[in-house]
């Protein structure tokens, strides 16, 4: 429901939806999980031997962990939601409606951080294609743009799997050279 539905209306809502709005809050549960992983691996490529090296590499992580956090917020949120649903308590489900509809600012925050701090990481060293780093820069400042960032939000998705995909293949190629030596 809209942060200015009733609290009968944002009752109602979870009551009837319980079971599959508590899937997707474990399910971003668990991408919270995967996303701090695979930003550790990240944080490693985007390292370089120069004095701020590390810089943009951490602030890069930075940002994943603060995605992440908000993520896990806005499922603790979403569960506390259905439970005070469920209970009946209508004033305190209503309150937390309102937050749950207005945490996306931690995780906006949370993307621009990551793909600006990446992006630039990669156009200055690029240990990923230099244009994955221009696209990143780009979605890092959709996702600053007011109501464009959901936008933000969903091209990272997409950025976010190319980019593991492409650590990944590039893992193996490391393992399959190590092996053959």
């Amino acid at each position: 429901p809209n942060d200015d539905a009733s609290a009968a209306t944002v009752v109602s809502y979870y009551r009837d939806h319980r079971g599959g709005t508590q899937v997707t809050a474990l399910l971003a549960v668990i991408a919270a999980v995967l996303l701090i992983l695979f930003a550790v691996r990240l944080r490693e490529l985007l390292r370089d031997d120069g004095a701020d090296g590390a810089f943009l590499a951490n602030a890069a992580f930075g940002g994943a962990v603060i995605l992440a956090a908000g993520t896990l917020l806005d499922s603790a949120f979403t569960f506390a939601l259905v439970r005070t649903s469920h209970l009946g308590f209508a004033v305190p489900a209503q309150t937390l409606n309102v937050l749950s509809s207005d945490d996306f600012y931690i995780v906006f925050g949370g993307i621009a951080i990551l793909l600006l701090a990446a992006g630039i990481a990669t156009v200055r060293r690029p240990a990923l294609p230099r244009w994955l780093g221009w696209v990143a820069i780009m979605i890092g400042i959709i996702s600053l743009a007011g109501p464009f960032g959901f936008v933000g939000a969903l091209l990272s998705i997409i950025w976010l799997f190319v980019v593991a995909i492409l650590i990944f293949r590039k893992d193996r190629v490391a393992a399959g050279t190590q092996a053959g030596t």
